[in-house]
């Protein structure tokens, strides 16, 4: 069993219920078994600075499904869930990023793991220490404690109160 961060975003419409909506699809699938999944946060936008705020989390799941089967379980999740296609970096109703898949490094036109920049982005370092607290970087091989009390930017604004564990039935650590 593989072990993958999948980091969740939403800035549009009601952004609580993609998120839980996203959730209760991948816990849905059978291929799919949550382990932890990380407070909501509440950001700045990143790239696109002139739209509104994000809700991020970030979740640890175990599956058999190789990268590629991930990826496309998770674009599928997207379309389900509500997403419609719109210019990068803009608003979107949910959007579910591999952050990490064990700790492979891979990169072809159709995904990068590690995710490009993920490095540089709190919303997502925070959330995964926060379910992780010894991850380690398969790159750098740097803690992510080490990598987030380097990083220069911040986006965080504040944590939300909100507990997934009720939708996933208290089943998660």
């Amino acid at each position: 069993m593989s072990k993958v961060y999948i980091g969740l975003g939403s800035n549009k419409g009601d952004r609580k219920e993609f998120l839980q909506n996203a959730v209760s699809e991948i816990e849905k699938d059978s291929g799919m078994f949550i382990l932890n999944i990380s407070s909501i946060y509440e950001t700045k936008p990143y790239g696109v600075e002139d739209q509104p705020n994000y809700l991020n989390a970030v979740m640890l799941i175990e599956t058999d499904y190789s990268l590629l089967e991930i990826y496309h379980k998770v674009k599928k999740i997207e379309k389900i869930v509500g997403r419609i296609e719109s210019k990068r970096w803009g608003p979107r109703e949910i959007d579910l990023d591999i952050i990490l898949y064990d700790s492979m490094i891979y990169r072809d036109e159709l995904i990068e793991i590690p995710h490009k920049e993920y490095s540089k982005r709190d919303f997502v370092l925070v959330p995964m220490l926060e379910i992780s607290p010894d991850l380690i970087d398969p790159i750098t091989k740097e803690s992510i404690c080490t990598i987030l009390e380097n990083l220069e930017q911040k986006f965080i604004l504040n944590k939300v109160e909100y507990n997934f564990k009720e939708i996933v039935g208290g089943e998660i650590a």
